[in-house]
């Protein structure tokens, strides 16, 4: 049973796609037909397996972190559950300051350090926080790039209109993870997106090849929720390469990739920012 079990969840966590993937700008609805996978369903997996599928995604994740190191995965295991009653109580204060502050994306931002050394304790406990929005996706965090003026003045026109309540979860399993294509483009650092119902998490881990330097695995406080979506399938793979095209190359074709393509035909609707505090 283990054997079949392994066999199963190994394919769901290290396909790589850095022979299919280059970074030639694709726009066309096939293509992106294609990077929609089965695996990527909606669906929860069965209860047999759920918990064994978020331990492997977690592990992968541990082994990449401390490239292997088991001496060091434990500890900062043993330190992450621990100080979680600690971890708890810090993240109560952000919380509070969360609902309190008038700019809630930058504030949401500032709170990277803490995603970064507690990515562990955040991941497992998802059943212990809600999820609350913060805007709708038209740019990225780091860069200019954006969406089109109609499409923001469209989703602005949303927000104004509609009341978004914060969203929870049943328990903490994650369901996929999927490399993102952009990590073909980076020397020293790869890109995971891993997938809760129809929240997705952008996972960058840097310094994996550096001597002298531990890994760092940069959970974003700010994810991607798709809300609104009517789809089957929900493909981490596809949103990595949206954001890959509009995002991070600015390609023309990446607003019509965002706006036509994933939102629209592809029934994802549109996607927005959401931030987690302590469950009320």
């Amino acid at each position: 049973m283990k054997n079949k079990l392994v066999k199963k969840v190994m394919p769901l966590l290290f396909i790589s796609f850095f022979n299919l993937i280059s970074c030639a700008n694709y726009s066309n609805q096939f293509y992106l037909n294609s990077l929609v996978s089965n695996d990527d369903s909606v669906a929860s997996p069965s209860t047999n397996n759920e918990k064994n599928i978020h331990n492997s995604i977690i592990n992968n994740l541990l082994s990449m972190a401390f490239k292997n190191n088991q001496e060091k995965i434990l500890d900062y295991k043993n330190s992450q559950n621990k100080n979680s009653k600690s971890l708890f109580n810090q993240y109560n204060n952000i919380s509070k300051l969360f609902f309190a502050s008038e700019n809630k994306k930058e504030f949401a931002q500032q709170q990277q350090d803490f995603f970064t050394k507690n990515w562990y304790f955040i991941l497992n406990n998802l059943d212990k926080f809600q999820f609350n929005f913060v805007e709708f996706v038209t740019s990225d965090l780091s860069k200019n790039y954006s969406t089109s003026e109609e499409y923001k003045q469209k989703v602005k026109i949303k927000e104004l209109n509609n009341k978004y309540e914060p969203f929870t979860f049943e328990n903490t399993y994650l369901e996929s993870l999927r490399e993102g294509v952009e990590s073909a483009e980076l020397g020293d650092s790869l890109v995971y997106y891993i997938r809760k119902n129809k929240l997705v998490f952008r996972v960058l881990i840097n310094n994996l090849r550096a001597q002298g330097n531990e890994p760092e695995v940069l959970l974003k406080p700010l994810n991607w929720n798709f809300s609104e979506s009517k789809a089957n399938i929900i493909s981490p793979l596809l949103i990595s390469n949206v954001v890959h095209q509009l995002f991070i190359h600015n390609y023309p074709s990446g607003k019509d990739e965002f706006e036509i393509e994933m939102v629209e035909k592809q029934k994802y609707g549109s996607p927005v920012f959401v931030f987690p505090t302590l469950k009320e």
